[in-house]
C-alpha cells in the first residue's frame, strides 16, 4: 500500500479559472501545441461526450464540473481542469473551487494533486477583478500549489497607451514603439497593486498579448519557477511543447 502513496505523476494538472470569453482555450491550445478542442473525462476516466466545448461560456457548453479532466489527444502531458471564474455573488462557483482545491492539495498521492492554478483575467474589461475575485486571493490559501496570474488581452492596455500618447502630441510611428511599455509601466503602477496587496497573492504573473506563442512560453516558465517540488519542475518541462530551452534544462538537470 505504502508504494501507492509515493507513485510519481506522469502528467502535470492544472486548474484554469477564468470568466467566459478570458482567452483559456486559448492559452491551453498554446501551451499544449494543439489544435481544436479538449477531450472530457469523468472522474472515474470515461469520456464525456459534450456537443460544445467546455471552455465555452456555459449558456452555449453542456454540463459543467470542475472535476472533470481535460486533454489534448496531441499533448497527453497536461490535465486542466476548469473554473467558470466568479461573478459578483457567485458563491456557489467560489466554495466548489475552494473544495475542489483542498481535496486535491491534500491527496495522499502526488500522482492526483493539483500542481498549479492558472487565473485568467481579461484587462479588456473596466472590472478586471471582481470582489468574489477578492474573496479568493484574501481567503483561499492553496498552500505549496502555486497561482499564477494571467492577464489576457493585454493587447487592449496597448492600444489606450498609444491613444494616450497621441493625445499627448507624440508622432503616431513613436507612439506606436512606446505603447507596450507605457502599457506595461500604468499596469505595474494602477493594476498590479491591487492583487499583490492581497492576503493569498499570485506567485507570478503573466501578461499576454496576440503572440499567444511567445507569451505561452513565458507562462510556462513563470510556473515553473513558482514550483517548490523539482520533480514537478521536470515534469512541467516534458509535458509543454513551447519552450525547448526549459526541456534542455530540463533534461541537464535529471
Amino acid at each position: 500500500m505504502q508504494s501507492e502513496e509515493i507513485v510519481r505523476p506522469d502528467r502535470f494538472r492544472i486548474l484554469i479559472i477564468g470568466r467566459a470569453n478570458a482567452g483559456k482555450t486559448t492559452i491551453l491550445r498554446a501551451v499544449c501545441g494543439a489544435e481544436g478542442e479538449p477531450n472530457v473525462y469523468d472522474q472515474d476516466g470515461n469520456e464525456v461526450r459534450t456537443i460544445n466545448s467546455i471552455l465555452l461560456p456555459s449558456s452555449l457548453r453542456g454540463e459543467h464540473n470542475i472535476e472533470y479532466s481535460l486533454m489534448f489527444l496531441s499533448n497527453p502531458g497536461f490535465v486542466f481542469h476548469d473554473s467558470r471564474g466568479f461573478e459578483s455573488g457567485a458563491v456557489e462557483e467560489l466554495e466548489l473551487v475552494r473544495e475542489f482545491i483542498q481535496k486535491k492539495a491534500s491527496l495522499g498521492s502526488m500522482k492526483n494533486q493539483l500542481h498549479a492554478i492558472w487565473y485568467c483575467f481579461s484587462t479588456d474589461s473596466n472590472r478586471f477583478m471582481t470582489a468574489a475575485d477578492k474573496e479568493f486571493f484574501n481567503t483561499i490559501d492553496t498552500g505549496t500549489v502555486p497561482v499564477i496570474a494571467i492577464f489576457t488581452k493585454f493587447d487592449a492596455l496597448d492600444a489606450a497607451a498609444f491613444s494616450t500618447l497621441s493625445e499627448q502630441g507624440v508622432p503616431f510611428a513613436e507612439a506606436q514603439r512606446r505603447a507596450p511599455e507605457h502599457a506595461q509601466e500604468q499596469f505595474d503602477q494602477n493594476l498590479l497593486p491591487l492583487i499583490k496587496q492581497l492576503a493569498h497573492p499570485p506567485r507570478g504573473v503573466v501578461c499576454l498579448r496576440s503572440l499567444i506563442q511567445k507569451a505561452a512560453s513565458e507562462l510556462v516558465e513563470s510556473t515553473e519557477a513558482a514550483l517548490d517540488d523539482s520533480t514537478l519542475k521536470v515534469l512541467l518541462a516534458q509535458a509543454q511543447h513551447v519552450n525547448v530551452e526549459l526541456c534542455m534544462k530540463a533534461a541537464v538537470n535529471r
